[in-house]
């Protein structure tokens, strides 16, 4: 027979086998299937060879195998003789033989049946989910936050005996908390081949843990079971209002679209929210949001949103301000056209379709750099003749001294034949004097 066979309890394919080799004139007659029962080993079923044809039978002490097991005759390709258990229960422990009733061909006679080694049938159990959630103690009433809360779970932790672990689910966050080095009680002794367990966490509740759940989880070789709570509120002070803005933008212009303020504050249970103005004991709205719908210089400066709750029976409250800047609009214009001297605009006249200046730019250089040239040799000429004879006009000296400070002020002297005629008649008035 197969030896060592471990069968999970339920629903099961587990087999018990028993083969045969025939000598050459052996008569098979019968395959039994031997249990220990009642402290000896005694026949559950029995198996036909193939020579007579009888279908496989469920003897007596064997009742209680119906409808739970698959009996298989070995045939002429097959000396094996198969009991399927379906489903498996815990009375299926045992220890199993297998034993031939057959002839002889060489000698003619019917020996004592032969039995075969017996074998071993091991029942294990997977654990069960716990039937109920896990029991919360600890509290009275509502779950507050800084209570230390007390969580218990019960259950079949199977066979062999599985360990509870605990974890905490929050609504932020994909990973769990885990609390794996809680004991588990097991129930001495089986129950139906499986064992009962209880283990207990205790948990320090944070605002964070606000719709939060706890789970127990039965670790077994077979699998892993679980139960967990609903989703668990706890109650905690308003805090840490944060506001926003629609549009968001550091500042506005006057006349723009309306400004939305929407405030948002943690809190259970859920805070109740008032708007004010800065330094104004006036109410602007008694919901999380408020708009400035006229966009003015005035309405700007700072905006307060107050957010407040009941926790076991005391008032909390927490603040926060928003400064929304509004600038005036101001509309720019184009600078005016310039005007001449009399008033009139100025404009460039066009001839050929470009502008004069630009066609005479070369010869207007060339005539300036030249005149240039004879304001200084004649200023230099004139001064030298004054100095040698020690006499001048006055008048005649301040036009030159004009001239000279327009020269050394980066002011171009005028080029005109004129002016250059002025510098030669200066200096002929001062030759005459002499």
């Amino acid at each position: 027979m197969n030896q060592n066979i471990l069968g999970l309890l339920g629903p099961s394919s587990v087999q018990l086998n028993c083969s045969y080799d025939a000598d050459t004139g052996d008569v098979l007659f019968l395959i039994n299937f031997k249990a220990f029962i009642r402290g000896a080993f005694r026949n559950i079923v029995s198996f036909s060879p193939p020579n007579i044809g009888a279908s496989p039978l469920i003897l007596t002490d064997g009742f209680y195998l119906v409808g739970r097991v698959t009996l298989t005759n070995p045939t002429f390709v097959s000396t094996t003789a198969t009991m399927t258990f379906d489903e498996v229960a815990c009375e299926d422990e045992n220890d199993y033989q297998c034993e031939i009733n057959y002839q002889d061909g060489a000698t003619g006679e019917a020996p004592s049946p032969l039995p075969f080694a017996s074998t071993n049938l091991t029942v294990r159990a997977a654990a069960e989910k716990p039937a109920e959630s896990p029991l919360i103690t600890g509290v009275n009433g509502s779950i507050i936050e800084g209570q230390n809360v007390t969580f218990t779970c019960s259950g079949n932790v199977g066979n062999p005996p599985g360990t509870f672990i605990w974890e905490k689910y929050r609504m932020i966050g994909f990973f769990p908390t885990t609390y794996a080095d809680e004991p588990t009680t097991v129930t001495t002794g089986l129950v139906n081949c499986t064992n009962n367990g209880t283990s207990s966490v205790t948990i320090a509740m944070e605002s964070e843990d606000d719709r939060s759940l706890i789970r127990c989880v039965i670790k077994q070789e077979y699998g892993d079971v679980f139960q967990q709570t609903s989703i668990l509120s706890v109650l905690y002070s308003a805090r840490e209002p944060v506001i926003t803005t629609s549009p968001d933008q550091p500042s506005y212009i006057e006349g723009s679209d309306p400004i939305t303020l929407t405030c948002w504050g943690a809190g259970n249970p859920i805070p109740k929210y008032t708007w004010y103005r800065e330094a104004n004991d006036t109410i602007l709205s008694n919901t999380s949001s408020y708009v400035i719908n006229d966009v003015i210089v005035e309405n700007g400066g700072e905006y307060i949103c107050v957010i407040e709750n009941m926790v076991d029976g005391r008032l909390f409250n927490d603040s926060s301000a928003f400064n929304i800047i509004i600038g005036p609009n101001v509309t720019s214009s184009s600078p005016a056209p310039s005007s001449s001297p009399t008033g009139q605009s100025s404009s460039t006249v066009v001839v050929g379709g470009k502008d004069s200046v630009d066609d005479n730019f070369p010869a207007i250089i060339g005539g300036s750099v030249a005149a240039f040239v004879a304001v200084i040799i004649t200023i230099l000429i004139c001064k030298c003749t004054l100095k040698k004879n020690g006499k001048y006009d006055g008048q005649s000296q301040g036009q030159i001294n004009h001239f000279e400070t327009n020269l050394s002020s980066g002011n171009t002297p005028p080029t005109s034949t004129h002016h250059i005629d002025l510098y030669s008649s200066l200096q002929m008035k001062q030759s005459s004097k002499l």
